[in-house]
C-alpha cells in the first residue's frame, strides 16, 4: 500500500446529506431526536390557534358557483355554448360526489379566473388518466410536468413558489450531547425540497427599510446577534433567512409550505414525509427564533395522489416540534380511518379540484394569515429584545461538524443552540431540552 492511500487521520467523514438521512429511518431518528421531533394528532392535539389557521387552508368548499353544474340555469347554458362537453361533464361528476364544493351564494362573475384555472386542471386529469393508462414507466419530473405543474400554478400567484431552493438546516437542540456515531445524521448543513411557498419580500419591507425597522432594532442589539462581530452566521441577519444564502433584496425570508414530488413505494412514500419534515423543521426553528407562531404545511405528490401534513412548535412544557398527518375533515359518527393521511386520488374530478383549491388556499393564506402572524411576531420579538426582556438564539447550521471547530465567522462568546427563553409561565416547566 503506498502513502498516498494510507487513510488519514484528520480526515472527517463525511456528512450524510437530508436526503439520505430521509431515506434511513434509523438516520432520521437520530436527527429528529436532537430536534425533538414528536408526531401528533390532527384532530386531538393541534392548539386553537394553529388549528384555526390550518383550517382556513383544508376548508376547500363553497368556493364554486352552483350554476356551473345546473343545467337548467342561465349560466350553465352559456357555458355550453363557449365551452366543452367533456369539462361541463368533469365539473358535473365532481358536485355529484362532492356537492359541497358548490354553492348558490357564489356568483359566477366572481370566479372567472377560477373557471380558466380550472380548465387546465381539466387538462391535466385528462393527461393523468392517460397516463395512468399507458404502459410507460413515468418519472417524477414527469408527473410534476404534465400533472402537477397546473395544479401548483395557482401557489405562486401571490406567494413566491420557488422550485428546489436549497434550505439551511437547524443545529441540533442542546438536549442530548451526540456521540460520535451520531455525527454524520447531524452534521447536514442543507435540505432542498422540490418545492417551497415564500411571503414576498416586497409584502414585508416594511419589516426592514426604515432605521428603526423591527429588522435593523434587532441587527443592532446584542442580544439578537451571537457572533462577536455581528457580521458571522450566527448575526441575526443569516437568522432571519431560511435560504441557506442571504437574498440579493430581501432581509427576512420565511416559508408556510414544502412539498415533495416521490414515486408511490412504501419507502419512497415515508422518505419524502421524512424529507418534509427536515423542511418544516428548519422553518419552524426559524419561525421560533422569529418569535412566530404559525403552522407549517407539508405536501407529498405521488403518481397522482397527494397527502399533507401540519407542522408547529410547542413550548408549553419543553421545546418541541410536531407533526400531524392531515386526516381529513372530520365527520361526526364516521369510523376511524385506518391510515393516518387522507389521500387525495387525483384521477377523481372532486379530488383533482379540492387539491387545485388546496393550492389556491395555500397561496393565499401566505400573504395573508401567515404574512399577519410573521408581521406581529417580529415587530414583538423586536420590542422585546429592544427593553432587554428577550435575546435571540440562532437556529440555523454553523460551520463544520456538529462536535468539531466552528468556522471562524462563528467565533463568539458562547452560545445556546436551544431556542430563546420565553417569559416564564405559572406552572412549573420540565428541563427536559435545555434553552
Amino acid at each position: 500500500m503506498s502513502l498516498g492511500s494510507l487513510p488519514s487521520a484528520s480526515r472527517k467523514p463525511r456528512a450524510h446529506t437530508a436526503s439520505e438521512i430521509a431515506k434511513d429511518p434509523a438516520r432520521f431518528a437520530v436527527w429528529s431526536a436532537h430536534q425533538n421531533l414528536v408526531e401528533g394528532a390532527y384532530h386531538g392535539d393541534m392548539p386553537a390557534g394553529i388549528r384555526a389557521e390550518a383550517d382556513v387552508v383544508f376548508d376547500v368548499f363553497k368556493q364554486l358557483p352552483q350554476d356551473w353544474v345546473t343545467p337548467e340555469s342561465e349560466i350553465y347554458h352559456h357555458l355550453s355554448m363557449t365551452m366543452s362537453a367533456e369539462f361541463l361533464k368533469f365539473l358535473r361528476r365532481a358536485a355529484a360526489t362532492k356537492p359541497q364544493l358548490f354553492s348558490s351564494q357564489v356568483e359566477h362573475k366572481d370566479c372567472l379566473a377560477i373557471l380558466g384555472e380550472l380548465q387546465a386542471v381539466f387538462s391535466s386529469w385528462i393527461r393523468l388518466k392517460e397516463m395512468r393508462e399507458s404502459s410507460c414507466k413515468w418519472s417524477e419530473a414527469d408527473w410534476a410536468s404534465q400533472v402537477y405543474n397546473p395544479l401548483r400554478i395557482p401557489a405562486g400567484k401571490k406567494s413566491n413558489n420557488r422550485s428546489q431552493c436549497f434550505l439551511s438546516l437547524p443545529q441540533p437542540l442542546d438536549c442530548y450531547q451526540p456521540s460520535a456515531s451520531a455525527t454524520k445524521n447531524l452534521s447536514a448543513r442543507t435540505v432542498r425540497p422540490d418545492g417551497s411557498l415564500f411571503i414576498p419580500g416586497h409584502r414585508i419591507k416594511h419589516l426592514w427599510e426604515s432605521e428603526n425597522a423591527p429588522f435593523n432594532v434587532l441587527c443592532q442589539s446584542p442580544k439578537a446577534n451571537s457572533s462577536g462581530s455581528h457580521g458571522g452566521a450566527s448575526s441575526f441577519k443569516w437568522q432571519s433567512t431560511l435560504s441557506a444564502r442571504l437574498a440579493d433584496t430581501s432581509k427576512i425570508e420565511v416559508a408556510s409550505s414544502f412539498w415533495e414530488d416521490k414515486k408511490p413505494i412504501h419507502h419512497e412514500l415515508g422518505a419524502a414525509y421524512r424529507q418534509n419534515r427536515m423542511a418544516t423543521t428548519a422553518a419552524l426553528r426559524q419561525l421560533y427564533a422569529l418569535n412566530v407562531h404559525a403552522p407549517v404545511f407539508g405536501l407529498v405528490w405521488s403518481e397522482g395522489t397527494v397527502r399533507a401534513h401540519v407542522d408547529w412548535w410547542n413550548d408549553d412544557e419543553h421545546f418541541r416540534i410536531v407533526s400531524a398527518a392531515y386526516p381529513g375533515a372530520k365527520k361526526k359518527g364516521a369510523r376511524r380511518a385506518s391510515l393516518p393521511f387522507y389521500e387525495w386520488n387525483l384521477g377523481r374530478p372532486s379530488h383533482i379540484i379540492q387539491v387545485y383549491l388546496l393550492m389556491r388556499n395555500l397561496d393565499r393564506w401566505t400573504v395573508h394569515g401567515f404574512q399577519k402572524l410573521v408581521e406581529q411576531g417580529i415587530t414583538e420579538l423586536a420590542a422585546a429584545v429592544a427593553d432587554g426582556s428577550r435575546s435571540v438564539a440562532p437556529w440555523r447550521r454553523r460551520g463544520g461538524n456538529v462536535g468539531g471547530k466552528l468556522d471562524d465567522a462563528d467565533v463568539g462568546y458562547s452560545i445556546s443552540t436551544s431556542p430563546a427563553k420565553r417569559p416564564a409561565k405559572s406552572r412549573a416547566r420540565t428541563t427536559k431540552c435545555k434553552a
